[in-house]
């Protein structure tokens, strides 16, 4: 009887040898056995996106003030890219020497201005009549102000992007309401493309475009902060590669990585935003606003000598 025992012990032990023998050559943990044929490359973060740079070139992208120009291209609802190449967006972003203040300064696209080498128009013409050099042409001789770079992307690459980052968190006072485009709840909320495409393209507000203009300077400056958190991650430098492509700027992308790594290295960024002062009127049967000359010079000067937007412009 013991004999017996001892040699089901025997059996059940050798048995449970053999599976932990077949269960460790299948799963080969160290590659030992199956290696041969085998695809051991990893899968790529974002396929086709060239690798970043592990260690791009070192100091800061520029030792002076920065001024971006930012333009948003609006196709409108259902046209085709090349019906429209308006810029429905026109903003400067500038940096500060230290980099730890961001003054945005949006033009509204109905301001009447002189396009150099064209006659007196809207100010969104300007893209539209010779891309983004003559955008930058135009804002320079408006405001003064020299532009270093310029980014400019389709409002729908920006719904594309604002899912790439993971949405936009933002407060609402009130509820939007746009019967052609949608509703936004009142509160805090973390908005996906689709609801800040909602935000950044509605005119359903009570003092219409310049509210309009505020409202796209909260989601650039929520993405700011954004962007500034996600910074200081390794992965950041493969968002930045996956999203440069979908934008029309002379930035490279070591320069973005350069850049995002400077905002990231200071634990705080004040962003405020202004609006070019000036009236609405009309020109050529056309609604416009005209540019108020002497305020914006106050406010230009105020941005390049502190980086503040005096409280009347906000």
């Amino acid at each position: 009887m013991r004999k017996r025992k001892w040699l089901r012990s025997t059996l059940l032990f050798l048995s449970l040898l053999a599976a932990a023998g077949c269960a460790f050559i299948l799963v080969d943990p160290w590659n030992r056995f199956w290696a041969e044929g085998r695809e051991t490359a990893p899968p790529e973060p974002f396929p086709g996106i060239a690798d970043p740079p592990l260690f791009p070139e070192g100091g800061p992208l520029s030792y002076k003030t920065l001024n971006v120009l930012i333009l948003g291209l609006d196709h409108g609802l259902g046209r085709p890219e090349e019906g429209n190449r308006r810029s429905d967006v026109m903003m400067i972003a500038h940096l500060d020497l230290d980099r730890q203040r961001v003054c945005l300064l949006s033009i509204p696209r109905d301001s009447y201005v002189e396009i150099p080498g064209h006659k007196k128009s809207k100010i969104n013409e300007a893209y539209a009549l010779g891309g983004a050099e003559l955008a930058r042409r135009t804002v320079e001789s408006v405001t003064g102000m020299r532009m270093d770079r310029h980014v400019a992307l389709d409002f729908d690459e920006f719904r594309w992007l604002v899912d790439l980052f993971g949405g936009i968190p933002i407060t609402l006072e009130e509820p939007i309401s746009d019967p052609k485009l949608g509703n936004i709840a009142a509160g805090g909320q973390v908005l996906d493309g689709d609801h800040a495409l909602i935000m950044a393209r509605s005119r359903d507000y009570p003092r219409g475009d310049l509210e309009r203009v505020r409202r796209q300077q909260r989601l650039v400056i929520q993405a700011l902060y954004e962007g500034k958190k996600m910074a200081g991650y390794p992965g950041a430098a493969w968002f930045l590669y996956a999203a440069v492509d979908s934008l029309d700027t002379d930035f490279t992308r070591e320069e973005l990585i350069r850049l995002a790594r400077e905002f990231a290295s200071f634990p705080v960024v004040n962003v405020q935003g202004g609006v070019a002062p000036g009236r609405t009127g009309a020109a050529g049967g056309a609604s416009v606003y005209f540019l108020d000359a002497a305020g914006m010079r106050e406010l230009v000067d105020s941005v390049e000598r502190y980086c503040t937007v005096p409280e009347k412009y906000r």
